[in-house]
């Protein structure tokens, strides 16, 4: 056990060492990284606990605030569910240190538990935040007795076990249809995006708040009904039943003790199969395509995007809610959503906002240079300058931004904006455009990590990644700032416009200069 808890700990400081590749702040690396945990747990609890006392306040209303528990224990098994699924290949299976531990003197099993318990921590913070910030909620409308308090510590520690089991096995399916289907990533990456979408938007489908309450008794039903241990769960800490616990406890850790043995005895052979692949492939001689090297360089890197589910997962998202949006927004009654007040200066204020907020998510320069990883040699061999290099990873970018563009219009067109309300609209999509890929560039080759071992790390947890999506998030903020410090929508997007060429033309001058010497350095 205790190689066990020695492997796991080296590879969750390993994975957070990767995330703070910072050079000369190497000494201060782990103040930083606990003030980001802190950060991220204030911030992310402090939104659950918002949004489950809006809902347990209406089903207290209705007289079903029994129900918020478990309502919450099922989005958490869910999100555990979706983010094991594109953990699996590069955790459990397909990880680039495979050889390296398997040449220690540990045996496969403890390997095999070293990697699952690495799902099971990664999960684990996201679960406790969520059931902590439900637990203070259900506590402060409920008033229920300290068994609930102990039953649901306990089951904090239980309820991520099952729903790994399950990301894992069909993680593990995808990774061998991967290896067959050509076009799997992208069949994978669309059933996610409907599956999240799903969810986000089933609350804005229900009318009232006694239709939400209703529905939320159905919806708990339902997921009692497909997932039995959310019935054994509700009844465990809602009613205190202590066999209902015991029965929760004893199907978790057995199942989750059961899985690892399994995928022990067969753990070699997957990796195998993985890593190594089958391809099948009619090969024919044909005429070569020839392309210059600005667009041969922007077609490798819009295949390499695109062979990442989590790399498109996480900076794709935005813009293609934006697209379901303008597609919804004729079918939408913006009076009944905004009201009659000062409607049209609201959509004014409202629209780039949201445009702008979703471009501000996708940014795929920020972990671009990073995503070359220890082939970056390779791309620094060819005969081309560093600014082609840059200019064709900042294309991929502007072209996943290009949509905003096309929606600002149709958006324009739909709510009836003025020629001037629409030009200046057009003016900060295509501002922020330009801002959002040389930014996130610059962010990358100040702060690279080209020794990760599970591409999660770069687009997710890296330092370049949170200071590139945050700084962005920011600049948003502060156009909104803008707007009510000047008390006028065109005087405050006017300056806003003005600020990010300013910020535009000093970017791309240090990426030219700067951004040059750093990439050559690499």
């Amino acid at each position: 056990m205790k190689k066990v808890i020695r492997l796991v700990n080296v590879q969750i400081w390993a994975m957070l060492a990767n995330m703070l590749s910072v050079g000369d702040l190497k000494k201060k690396k782990v103040n930083v990284i606990y003030a980001g945990i802190v950060l991220f747990t204030v911030v992310l609890g402090g939104t659950l606990c918002y949004y489950a006392y809006f809902v347990g306040s209406i089903l207290k209303a209705y007289n079903s605030i029994e129900v918020l528990p478990s309502l919450f224990m099922a989005f958490a098994c869910i999100m555990v569910l979706f983010t094991t699924l594109y953990k699996v290949k590069g955790t459990l299976f397909g990880f680039k240190d495979f050889d390296l531990l398997m040449s220690m003197p540990v045996s496969n099993g403890k390997i095999v538990a070293s990697r699952i318990m690495l799902l099971y921590v990664l999960n684990f913070v996201f679960v406790f935040i969520t059931m902590g910030a439900v637990t203070v909620v259900y506590g402060i409308l409920a008033r229920p007795g300290l068994i609930f308090y102990l039953f649901n510590f306990l089951a904090v520690f239980l309820l991520p076990l099952i729903p790994i089991i399950i990301a894992s096995v069909l993680g593990t399916i995808l990774s061998f249809i991967s290896i067959r289907l050509k076009y799997s990533n992208i069949i994978y990456i669309v059933l996610v995006f409907l599956l999240v979408l799903v969810w986000m938007f089933l609350p804005f489908s229900i009318d009232t708040n006694e239709a939400l309450a209703e529905a939320s008794k159905a919806m708990a039903d339902r997921i009692n009904t497909i997932y039995p241990l959310a019935g054994l769960y509700s009844k465990a800490v809602t009613q205190g039943n202590i066999m209902s616990m015991i029965i929760f406890a004893a199907v978790s850790i057995l199942a989750f003790m059961l899985f690892t043995w399994g995928i022990g005895k067969i753990f070699v052979k997957l990796n195998t199969e993985v890593m190594t692949g089958s391809y099948k492939a009619a090969y024919k001689l044909g005429e070569l395509n020839i392309s210059s090297p600005l667009m041969a360089l922007y077609k490798k890197e819009f295949k390499r995007y695109f062979a990442s589910p989590v790399y498109v997962l996480n900076t794709g998202f935005g813009m293609a809610l934006l697209l379901i949006l303008t597609v919804c927004l004729p079918f939408i009654d913006m009076r009944d959503l905004m009201g009659d007040v000062q409607l049209a200066v609201s959509l004014k204020e409202f629209v780039p906002l949201i445009i702008l907020f979703c471009m501000a998510t996708t940014c795929t320069t920020m972990a671009s240079v990073s995503m070359e990883g220890k082939n970056l040699w390779i791309l620094k061999s060819i005969p081309v300058s560093a600014k082609t290099i840059f200019a064709s990873k900042i294309l991929v970018n502007l072209t996943l931004l290009s949509p905003s563009v096309l929606a600002s219009v149709i958006i324009g067109i739909i709510l009836k904006f003025s020629f001037i309300d629409e030009l200046l609209v057009l003016l900060l999509v295509v501002s922020f455009a330009l801002f959002v890929p040389a930014f996130g560039l610059v962010i990358n080759l100040s702060f690279p990590n080209l020794t990760w071992t599970n591409e999660t790390v770069v687009v997710k947890q890296s330092t370049a990644s949170v200071i590139s999506i945050f700084s962005c998030i920011g600049l948003v903020a502060v156009f909104y700032g803008l707007i009510k410090f000047t008390d006028n929508f065109y005087t405050g997007a006017l300056l806003f416009i003005c600020l990010i060429w300013i910020l535009n033309i000093i970017i791309y001058k240090v990426l030219t200069e700067k951004g040059v010497n750093k990439f050559i350095k690499l």
